[in-house]
């Protein structure tokens, strides 16, 4: 599947809730049997709160429309900026970078490249096995100046369904959620979506949620695996441009990225 090609552009008003990259590799043992020391010193003036958790794996059933299950893996070690904005996991078989202050893709390649760097220079994977960038917008009417918008002035009918249909009231509707997946260019990079009402934990206004995990499961030599991510990034933009209308897209600010 192939999405139009859109202007590059930085939204002043971002819906963005988190963005996530994961990079898989085959399991490193000595990850999970040694501290990561030398790692985390040369992290820690930009991570200084350093914890660690059980890492899990969110899997969901392809053939049911059920929630994701969490299956543990084992030990992950979070380094966490001072303002709780980034947060870089290792484990022993994937390295994950997240952030709920995402700006633009330049800020965050540059914290992801020099993580994955740190990767390669203390423990050496030999290849990577699964690359993903996901980016979760959830749209609030509120927060845009857009109340007493319909959601059909906003996004696109295709993403919309049968709400896309002035038979059909929004205010009787306080469920709606979809998912589908499909091959971007290449049929070893995918996109798979999940769309339609959600909630924030503090509101009871329902708000938009599209939710887009750009993904692939093929062997990645280590120092390609930036230069894939990148177009994973300019497929997310043009694709969140093409859920959308134009009156949403002004009402986010956009500006040009040179």
């Amino acid at each position: 599947m192939e999405f139009p090609i859109f202007p590059r552009v930085r939204y002043l008003k971002n819906p963005l809730e988190e963005v996530i990259c994961q990079l898989r590799f085959p399991k490193i043992l000595r990850i999970e049997a040694t501290l990561p020391v030398d790692f985390q010193d040369a992290i820690r003036s930009e991570y200084p709160i350093y914890n660690t958790s059980q890492s899990v794996e969110f899997v969901t059933n392809p053939q049911i429309n059920i929630s994701p299950a969490m299956i543990g893996r084992g030990r992950a070690y979070e380094f966490v900026d001072e303002k709780k904005e980034w947060k870089l996991v290792l484990s022993s078989d994937f390295i994950a970078l997240s952030s709920s202050k995402y700006e633009r893709w330049e800020d965050f390649r540059n914290r992801l490249s020099k993580a994955v760097d740190l990767l390669i220079k203390h423990y050496e994977p030999s290849h990577f096995s699964r690359l993903g960038l996901r980016y979760q917008d959830l749209i609030m009417r509120s927060d845009f100046g857009l109340n007493g918008c319909q959601w059909n002035s906003l996004i696109q009918p295709y993403l919309l369904g049968y709400l896309s249909e002035d038979l059909v009231s929004e205010e009787d509707v306080f469920e709606f959620i979809s998912v589908f997946s499909c091959h971007l260019n290449d049929e070893d990079e995918n996109l798979r979506v999940r769309y339609g009402f959600a909630k924030k934990d503090d509101s009871d206004e329902l708000g938009y949620l599209i939710d887009a995990d750009f993904y692939n499961q093929k062997i990645i030599e280590v120092n390609n695996a930036i230069t894939a991510l990148d177009r994973f990034n300019r497929e997310a933009g043009n694709f969140f441009r093409w859920c959308i209308t134009e009156q949403l897209h002004g009402a986010l600010e956009p500006q040009p990225i040179e």
